[in-house]
């Protein structure tokens, strides 16, 4: 399956790219699925960027991107976010999502220069993102919600290298809602 791929910033999004994202959040979270998922009850950061797939005109797959500062053992760094990864179910299984993954790993290098990346995943998802290379964070996640700081556990975390070596250990604040 040839697909056409975008990276676009989310205040550039045309009424045709938030239609299509509309239909795939539809389609990937209908209101069934979102009853039984842990994260409907948090507040989630907006993502800054989107690798967005086409496939002959229907968006198919997408992957949410930011860059934040946060701290990590106590420093401020600089580190990239995922988050909002979503394929068409009818197309699930193709290489469709890993396609975006990539596009998205190469885009924290090229355009975002962040020393490595952080996301949260379902533990069904986790064998899925280590293929891609994204590893386990074994220490502690803090993040704001409306009632404070809280340390996040919902979903797990995992990382992924960029120009450094991520850590897999301690305590990452995320000085801010999770993504």
């Amino acid at each position: 399956m040839a697909v056409k791929i975008e990276f676009v910033a989310a205040e550039e999004f045309s009424d045709i790219q938030n239609n299509a994202l509309d239909q795939l959040r539809a389609a990937v979270y209908p209101p069934e699925v979102i009853e039984t998922l842990p994260g409907r009850f948090f507040s989630w950061s907006p993502t800054q960027w989107s690798i967005l797939l086409w496939d002959q005109g229907e968006l198919v797959s997408r992957v949410g991107l930011l860059v934040r500062e946060i701290y990590s053992e106590g420093k401020i760094k600089k580190i990239g976010g995922i988050g909002g990864v979503m394929t068409h179910p009818a197309k699930q299984g193709r290489g469709i999502a890993s396609q975006a993954m990539r596009e998205a790993a190469k885009r924290f290098d090229t355009d975002l220069n962040v020393p490595y990346a952080l996301l949260f995943c379902r533990p069904q998802l986790v064998e899925f993102y280590k293929r891609l290379m994204w590893k386990p964070f074994q220490g502690k996640v803090y993040v704001e919600q409306p009632q404070g700081k809280i340390e996040f556990s919902t979903n797990g975390a995992m990382v992924l290298d960029v120009k450094e070596q991520a850590p897999l250990h301690g305590e990452l604040d995320l000085n801010g809602l999770p993504w």
